[in-house]
């Protein structure tokens, strides 16, 4: 009788499982990302991964939890397409600058991307969160440096990150494209208490920024 290699069996099994989950979460971004914004439901997910409904509740517990970690994922994903631009900015405010355009540039280059991030956004509350940390940071140091007109920090983080998502939206619906983007990004800046010149100018060193690291 041939001898059973438990151990072996033990991966084999262990590596099927992640593949299994890894297809439902792509799945459920897919769903994010479609075309035709629909209800994300546990039927549609599993729909689009082509397997049962029942193994879903074999990996989460839940819809939220499918959504708690797809929203790790995506943030894990946009700090490191974002942070070592933004990182490189000295000033607070070009620091928010370089986020955006870095963000607005991805998301103008694939509306698939865009979608996500707008529906993924309103929908998964701790991907607004996880947005927010590094925002709210910066203008933290803004304000400490005197160089925020606007009193309140939370104030200024729900602004910028309310438009932040309706310019995802845009350019997910093709309403927008890549030309808009200095404009967007000075529309912030001055939506939190910039002139007009000193927006300009954050948003030019912005773009020099996020072209040092595209590439």
């Amino acid at each position: 009788m041939a001898r059973v290699n438990l151990e072996r069996r033990a991966e084999i099994g262990l590596a099927k499982r992640n593949r299994t989950r890894a297809a439902i979460l792509e799945a459920a971004r897919t769903c994010y990302a479609a075309p035709k914004a629909a209800p994300v439901t546990v039927d549609a997910v599993m729909q689009v991964a082509g397997m049962a409904k029942g193994t879903f509740y074999v990996h989460f517990e839940d819809l939220a939890a499918l959504e708690t970690e797809l929203g790790e994922s995506l943030t894990e994903e946009l700090d490191r397409r974002l942070q070592p631009a933004r990182l490189a900015a000295p000033h607070p405010l070009t620091r928010i600058a370089t986020a955006a355009t870095v963000l607005f540039r991805d998301l103008a280059h694939s509306p698939a991307q865009a979608r996500l991030v707008a529906r993924a956004a309103a929908a998964i509350p701790d991907v607004v969160n996880a947005m927010q940390a590094h925002l709210r940071q910066d203008l933290a140091d803004a304000q400490a440096g005197n160089l925020l007109a606007m009193p309140s920090v939370e104030l200024a983080a729900r602004i910028v990150t309310s438009i932040s998502r309706q310019a995802a939206e845009d350019l997910a619906a093709g309403r927008i494209d890549g030309g808009a983007i200095p404009d967007i990004v000075q529309a912030t800046l001055r939506a939190i208490g910039c002139t007009p010149r000193e927006a300009a100018r954050h948003a030019e060193a912005a773009a020099r920024l996020s072209a040092v690291h595209a590439r």
